[in-house]
């Protein structure tokens, strides 16, 4: 069994943001088992030879002895539209194999792409990527996400971003906000209206 895992992205040819998916490995590692890991997040990995004009996903599972990974082919389908849903008990700290709890969230977006979760009244994140706002002006995200993105992590490192609290009620302030993850990162041109995102 393996209940952690990274999803990592690989682009032309080669494997990105290893430093920051290396170390939510290590703090993740130690937050789950109680003791550091003994191996890289990438030791056994050996990419296969594969055409640099596509997108693919390494997903690395792991457990408390070593991992096991697969590649496929990436197809970039964020979604454009969100639906406000409350959950105060949900917990996604950590990159649980196990998502029953979000996948559950995930079906409740009726005619929306995905739901973007509200937790004790603050704005986390959707069920496969954190988010950003902008009010034209700032670039920010909510300092309240449920996982800590590697690709979040990176824009915060590079002062791309900034964190802030922002309170469901708070959301129409923004002018469009866009989703991003390991396989989706800042996108000036990937702005996506507020109005998109509606409440329950």
């Amino acid at each position: 069994m393996y209940p952690l895992f990274e999803s990592v992205c690989i682009a032309n040819g080669e494997i990105q943001n290893a430093f920051y998916h290396e170390s939510r490995f290590k703090l993740s590692f130690y937050a789950f088992f109680g003791f550091e890991a003994k191996y890289s997040l990438f030791d056994k990995v050996i990419l296969p030879q594969i055409d640099k004009s596509l997108k693919c996903k390494l997903r690395i599972e792991y457990n408390e002895i070593g991992t096991k990974w697969t590649i496929s082919e990436y197809l970039n389908t964020l979604p454009t539209s969100l639906l406000l849903l409350k959950d105060n008990e949900i917990d996604y700290r950590l990159k649980y194999a196990d998502r029953k709890h979000l996948n559950h969230l995930y079906h409740q977006k009726i005619n929306f792409e995905d739901v973007l979760i509200i937790k004790n009244g603050f704005v986390t994140d959707a069920t496969y990527s954190n988010i950003l706002f902008t009010d034209g002006y700032k670039i920010v995200t909510p300092s309240t996400p449920l996982l800590l993105g590697t690709c979040r992590t990176r824009l915060l490192a590079e002062e791309k971003i900034t964190e802030v609290p922002i309170k469901a009620a708070s959301i129409h302030l923004f002018k469009s906000f866009q989703l991003i993850n390991a396989l989706n990162d800042f996108n000036e041109n990937r702005w996506i209206p507020i109005q998109n995102i509606v409440i329950a």
